[in-house]
């Protein structure tokens, strides 16, 4: 087994200047961004590799755990959990999954690498959340208009996901 990449803790998110990072993480598999050559993490992408056993992530000289991760994830967002376990779940499939704040969902979904345009927007519900016909509509006409599928990944209390394709219908 390849020896972790380390990377630092920054604000809200983690970083590295390690050449070998960029070529396994973002060349090979679309992690991150690049920017003035280091390659910059969200905590969600970096408590997934994490996970993996594939970095370690220090803030300064303390090695962080993640649990450690987690918790600073959830500092930042109340459903870094949810969200986490999906994007966990589409990167195990096999798909690249990016941010998709900018669309109004969770994140933008590729079928293989990004060479092509995201396929769908995903937005994380948990089960029991209260919306109104409003909010989904609101989604989908942002994901038309951008030429994607709308998907809701449903997250019920056992932590399973299920995933629901939302279009418009033209009778």
């Amino acid at each position: 087994m390849k020896e972790p990449i380390i990377f630092q803790f920054s604000g809200d998110r983690v970083f590295s200047e390690r050449e070998k990072a960029i070529n396994q993480f973002y060349n090979k598999r679309y992690f991150g961004e690049v920017v003035n050559g280091k390659l910059f993490l969200s905590l969600i992408e970096a408590a997934y590799l994490m996970e993996k056993g594939k970095i370690r992530v220090f803030n300064g000289e303390k090695e962080l755990s993640f649990q450690d991760l987690v918790e600073l994830g959830r500092k930042r967002d109340d459903q870094f959990d949810i969200n986490l376990l999906v994007y966990t779940d589409l990167r195990d499939r096999g798909y690249t999954v990016k941010s998709a704040l900018k669309f109004g969902s969770h994140f933008r979904v590729y079928r293989r690498g990004m060479d092509e345009h995201s396929q769908w927007l995903i937005w994380v519900v948990p089960e029991n959340l209260r919306f109104s016909p409003n909010d989904i509509t609101a989604r989908v006409r942002v994901a038309h208009g951008v030429r994607k599928n709308m998907v809701m990944a449903v997250v019920d209390e056992d932590n399973d996901v299920v995933y629901y394709k939302v279009e418009w219908v033209k009778f």
